[in-house]
Order: structure tokens, then C-alpha cells, then sequence
């Protein structure tokens, strides 16, 4: 008899944990985009997914050349090795947090000291130069290609004379407020299933570009405008099947594709966070997932680069 009421116990409890499993999953995809992107933001930008460098070089005359992390190495054992300071590459690759180079990580290397910084969505010149303690006047003269009504996020500055920025310091969490507020928003829930750049096509096998991210939260989840815009396009078009695709002014849109639902009209103006379509596998898809993509007149770029981390 008591083995028998243990059995029922067992059974019960079993049955218990799997309803709280349930409830914590359908409170999972009932959860707004934006109220977990602290929990699953995309990985740190790479140098590889940096913007093009020709312009900062010709106007700067810095050189960059790229190195790739060896088993052991550090940052201060890298900077000796190219008569730099550690300071110097923290900086330009994105560092300021004390860690060290995963093997084979691939790093950008300058051919002179001095502190870089890597603009993100929201932070203007003026922002920059008075969280780095340097004059606006320093920065424009040091980056002479470089002005508000062109920055873009992606773009590097070099600062010499800066003061270098950890993680922790309040001037640094300063600018990173300014992303958090004005950057996009990740569009829906879920892992990050695809990266932006050079890829095996999963239907084609063929190396080719891939011009998003794949975010693969499952089949219905809500997709959200990633930032304030208009709707310029809502319908099915070639390979991106059902698509919806945001104006957001200054020669910058986001598409949002493979959708199941498109929730918006043409014309319509959407706010960011507003629920705008379901994700689906419409269009040249293995499954269900949303495309994601950001375009500076009409080119592609990397949407880390813009999303709120």
C-alpha cells in the first residue's frame, strides 16, 4: 500500500513540474520583444562586421590591419608585439571589459596609439567627446570625414588624448543609455539562428551573402517595429514571402520577413515596439523564423549594429 502511494505522489508531483514548465513557456512568448533583450542580446559586433574603414583611413591616415588571437595570448602581449598599448586595442576592438581574446577571434590592429571608439545607434559627436573628456573641436580635427549629419553606427573615431572608458565607468554607462534609448529594439523573441555576412545557403548549399539576421523564436511569435517609422511596402514579395518594411527617415529602413501575419497597412505610421506582424516561414524558408534586415540607402548593413545590447 505504501509503495502504491508513493507511485501517486511521484506521479502528481511529475505532473505538477511539467503544468509549471507549461506556464512559464506561455509566459515566455506572451513577454514583449523589448522586455528581453537584456536576456538574449545578440553576440558583441566582430571586426569583421565593422563598417568600411577606407574613408576613417584616407581622412585620418591610420592604417588597420587584422590579427588573429593565438591559444595564450592577451591583450597587453598583442600590444607589445605591435608596439602598441593595451589601452589602444581594448579600445578599437570593442574590449573595455578586462577580458581576454577568445582563440582565433579575429582583432583590428592600428598602426598608431590612441583611444577608438566605435559609434552605436543614438550618440552623437557632442555625446562622445564629452564622455571621452576631449573638445569637439579635437574630434572633428581628428576624424575630418566624420560629422553628425553622416555618422552612422558602426563608424569608428579615433580620439587621441582620451581618456580610456571601462566598462563600469559612469561616463561609459552614459553613452551606452543613449543606445538603450534611441537604438532598435530586437524585433521578436528567440535565438539568433543566422548571421549577417557570408554564409552556406541552407537550400542553395552555395557560400553566399546573407544581407540579415534570422531570429527562430516559433511559429505565431509577435514581431515588433524595431524603431518609429512608416510602412512603405506590406505584401509578399519574391523569396521574402510576406514582408513589411519600415521607413525610418535619413535614408534608413528595416524589413521584417518570412511573416505568417502582417498586422500593418501601407502608410501606416507604427511606433517603436508596435506589434506589426506573426512569425511565420513564408517565402524561400527550411522553417519557420523571421529575417531581419537594416538598410542605409538601400545597402544592406549589419543589424548588430544598430540593435539595442
Amino acid at each position: 500500500m505504501d509503495s502504491f502511494v508513493r507511485r501517486i505522489y511521484l506521479c502528481v508531483a511529475v505532473l505538477l513540474a511539467l503544468l509549471w514548465f507549461g506556464m512559464l513557456a506561455l509566459a515566455v512568448h506572451a513577454m514583449k520583444p523589448e522586455m528581453l533583450f537584456l536576456t538574449s542580446a545578440p553576440a558583441p559586433v566582430s571586426p569583421e562586421n565593422l563598417s568600411d574603414l577606407s574613408s576613417f583611413e584616407e581622412g585620418s591616415g591610420i592604417r588597420f590591419s587584422t590579427y588573429h588571437a593565438q591559444d595564450g595570448d592577451t591583450f597587453s602581449g598583442i600590444a607589445q608585439k605591435f608596439h602598441l598599448s593595451e589601452q589602444t586595442l581594448r579600445s578599437l576592438n570593442q574590449a573595455n571589459d578586462n577580458t581576454q581574446p577568445e582563440t582565433g577571434a579575429l582583432l583590428l590592429i592600428p598602426s598608431k596609439d590612441g583611444i577608438f571608439h566605435m559609434v552605436r545607434p543614438g550618440q552623437s559627436l557632442a555625446d562622445i567627446a564629452r564622455a571621452y573628456g576631449v573638445s569637439l573641436g579635437e574630434v572633428l580635427q581628428s576624424n575630418p570625414q566624420r560629422g553628425d549629419s553622416d555618422l552612422k553606427p558602426g563608424d569608428i573615431l579615433y580620439l587621441p588624448g582620451a581618456a580610456y572608458l571601462t566598462r563600469q565607468d559612469l561616463r561609459w554607462l552614459a553613452l551606452v543609455s543613449l543606445t538603450t534609448q534611441k537604438g532598435f529594439l530586437k524585433p521578436t523573441t528567440g535565438r539568433f539562428a543566422d548571421g549577417f555576412g557570408m554564409r552556406l545557403h541552407p537550400i542553395t548549399h552555395k557560400m553566399e551573402f546573407h544581407q540579415g539576421l534570422d531570429l527562430a523564436p516559433g511559429w505565431g511569435a509577435r514581431v515588433v517595429a524595431s524603431q518609429d517609422g512608416q510602412v512603405i511596402f506590406a505584401g509578399i514579395r519574391a523569396g521574402y514571402g510576406r514582408l513589411i518594411i519600415l521607413d525610418h527617415g535619413q535614408s534608413l529602413t528595416s524589413w521584417y520577413a518570412h511573416l505568417d501575419e502582417i498586422l500593418v497597412k501601407l502608410g501606416q505610421k507604427v511606433s517603436r515596439g508596435e506589434l506589426i506582424g506573426k512569425v511565420g516561414d513564408s517565402g524561400r524558408t527550411t522553417g519557420p523564423h523571421l529575417h531581419f534586415e537594416v538598410r542605409l540607402n538601400g545597402k544592406p548593413r549589419n543589424p548588430l549594429l544598430y540593435l539595442v545590447q
